[in-house]
């Protein structure tokens, strides 16, 4: 635990720093299949973000610029001068809130399946989703999260990894499921992609349905110099569906 998040540390204190951000509805726990493989080479750092798994949540009204101070402040007692970001979801848009905040402490930024301001019609999506979640609990909201997060497929021949991703939607503080989805609705970072000069990396899911490749691309697009990567035969877990691939991809991406 570091101040007010529970964060979790791997690799060699001297190696590269990458800080992993896990997605709504979910907590650190979610990287396990990437952290082995890149504490070989990185000190890898993961949190549980505010009013996720063990870490506290913040106060009400919360923007995803106050997430991203949290995340910062917590990174504080391990006196990293600078390091790599890799968010996933909403994890991605933290990141892009610190990248903004903190510009010349990010080595380099990994942003997959998410994109740069929710529209409206996105917000009402999840306006509905917390007042489904406020009157049947976060259990009811197992099935259809698993349904937009990955591919028929997937659900079909993973039942256990499925399940494992379904308890930890189940077990989230509606509290801080709310709070996230209030920061999520006020996400607007389009004029200010122009300011991430930092190497970046966008992905996207071919069949994410959550978030469509058209949505990444145009993020990647509004970053200077970014990179696009698709992958194929993936929904909006690909570090998840396509463990394999997704964690050859950041590897490689984060090597100096």
């Amino acid at each position: 635990m570091t101040g007010s998040l529970k964060l979790e540390v791997f690799g060699a204190e001297s190696a590269s720093a990458i800080v992993l951000l896990h997605p709504i509805a979910t907590r650190a726990e979610v990287w396990c299949l990437q952290v082995p493989i890149l504490a070989r080479r990185f000190r890898v750092i993961v949190p549980d973000l505010p009013g996720h798994g063990g870490s506290a949540p913040l106060p009400p009204g919360a923007a995803l610029h106050d997430y991203a101070a949290a995340v910062l402040g917590a990174l504080e007692p391990l006196g990293l001068n600078e390091f790599s970001v890799a968010g996933l979801s909403f994890g991605g848009m933290v990141a892009q809130a610190m990248a903004l905040a903190a510009p010349s402490r990010i080595r380099r930024l990994v942003l997959a399946h998410c994109g740069a301001v929710t529209p409206a019609p996105v917000t009402a999506l999840w306006q509905q989703r917390v007042a489904d979640a406020q009157a049947g609990g976060m259990a009811q909201q197992v099935r259809p999260t698993l349904d937009r997060w990955f591919t028929p497929d997937f659900l079909d021949r993973a039942p256990a990894a499925s399940d494992w991703i379904g308890r930890m939607v189940a077990d989230t503080a509606l509290a801080g499921y709310i709070a996230a989805v209030h920061a999520i609705c006020g996400l607007d970072h389009v004029a200010s992609l122009v300011r991430l000069q930092m190497p970046t990396l966008v992905i996207a899911g071919q069949k994410d349905m959550a978030v469509s490749p058209a949505v990444s691309q145009a993020l990647a697009a509004g970053i200077p110099g970014a990179e696009f990567r698709l992958m194929a035969d993936a929904a909006h877990m690909s570090h998840v569906e396509q463990a394999a691939t997704f964690t050859e991809t950041l590897d490689a991406f984060l090597q100096p």
